[in-house]
């Protein structure tokens, strides 16, 4: 009996240490699950915050990446949707078409019956001559090309964007740049004309817009650039804007415009090997226009001035010089004190580039007093020339 209440004594603090031990575990237990919940809590916060910032970031990214297309889709568009149907709206009612009728040479033979003279055709023939031109006033000036008209045209008939046509005079007409003046002979309408810009300031790089007759199939629109300006071709008077719009045959006369429809040129020649266009096509500026115009008019011919001296080729190429080659004995010049080999060093105190001689011989009238700056033996030299007059 005492041994069985002895066991369970001891059986009893057993199972109170026992109990202390488990509840003991336990505690450590709970206060570990507690401390680590509280860590992984942390943790979680941590991705969270981790995951929102690089969430944020993508978004950034992608939404930089949609607009940057989208902006560049509505430039693309924008540049799709330029037009420049204002310009040709604005220029296209003022270029004409010219029909020209002239005697030319002709003589032709049978050849079967060539040694009698009844079958043999001498004397002229009547032809009819195609071109392009501008209207220029409200009052019915026509600017066009010589070699439209001829030097002696029988009848010119001007026929307008809207199909009607009037018969015109010829006012005058200048080899020298290849341009003819006409006047339609109609007081009673008023005729759109064009607006004019000015070619000094024209750049290359800029839109060209030609506008004329091409192989008489009507009015036609061709787009280029202005591929360079001050083009020497054929005559000492040429000073041409070179373009890359496309000019053909019927073409000349006709209007060269900017973006805005300014006429900037009259379309004259084209270079090429095929006589059709390749892309060089060549026009009268319009300031060198507007000078043969005012004296055309005034004076039916225009009235140049005369300098008399030349300038070496070879120093302007290769040295970019303006180098006096020749002096013409009794000239202006000579007259002036200028001397073989002196160095043009301004152009009325202008830089003395050969475009700006050229303006300067070009646009120069009888009487007209040009100064000079001259470099000769080292020293500076001023000199004055008064302009002849050209015979």
């Amino acid at each position: 009996m005492r041994r069985r209440q002895h066991f369970n004594l001891l059986n009893l603090v057993i199972q109170l240490e026992l109990y202390k031990f488990i509840v003991s575990k336990c505690n450590i237990k709970i206060i570990d699950v507690v401390f680590f919940k509280k860590v992984e809590f942390k943790v979680q916060i941590a991705k969270l915050l981790f995951f929102l910032v690089v969430g944020i970031i993508l978004g950034l990214l992608f939404s930089s990446i949609f607009f940057s297309k989208e902006k560049d889709l509505i430039e693309d568009n924008n540049f799709k949707s330029i037009s420049y149907s204002n310009a040709v709206a604005r220029a296209s009612p003022a270029v004409v078409n010219i029909y020209s009728e002239q005697f030319v040479s002709n003589r032709s033979y049978d050849n079967n019956r060539m040694f009698n003279s009844i079958f043999s055709r001498r004397g002229k023939e009547l032809r009819t001559s195609l071109g392009s031109g501008v209207i220029f006033s409200s009052d019915g000036y026509v600017l066009t090309n010589q070699h439209v008209i001829g030097d002696t045209a029988l009848r010119v008939t001007i026929e307008l964007n809207d199909g009607k046509k009037f018969i015109a005079q010829l006012i005058g007409i200048d080899k020298g740049t290849d341009l003819a003046v006409l006047k339609i002979q109609n007081p009673e309408y008023t005729f759109p004309s064009i607006e004019i810009e000015n070619s000094d300031d024209v750049k290359i790089g800029d839109i060209a817009l030609a506008i004329g007759n091409p192989y008489g199939l009507g009015q036609s629109v061709s787009m280029g650039i202005i591929s360079a300006t001050g083009r020497e071709f054929d005559n000492p008077y040429s000073n041409y804007i070179q373009t890359d719009a496309s000019i053909n045959k019927g073409n000349s006369g006709g209007a060269l415009v900017n973006s805005n429809g300014r006429l900037i040129g009259i379309n004259t020649l084209i270079k090429s090997s095929s006589g059709g266009s390749e892309g060089i096509g060549l026009a009268i500026p319009s300031a060198t226009a507007l000078e043969i115009i005012s004296d055309l008019i005034r004076y039916g011919e225009v009235r140049r001035g005369w300098l008399g001296f030349s300038i070496d080729r070879q120093s302007l190429i290769r040295q970019r010089k303006l180098v006096i080659s020749e002096v013409v004995d009794g000239g202006p010049a000579y007259s002036a004190g200028l001397m073989k080999n002196d160095i043009l060093i301004s152009i009325n105190s202008n830089i003395p580039s050969y475009e700006n001689l050229f303006k300067t011989f070009a646009r120069s009238k009888p009487g007209q007093k040009i100064y000079f700056e001259v470099e000769r033996n080292q020293q500076n030299i001023d000199i004055s020339i008064i302009a002849g007059e050209v015979d």
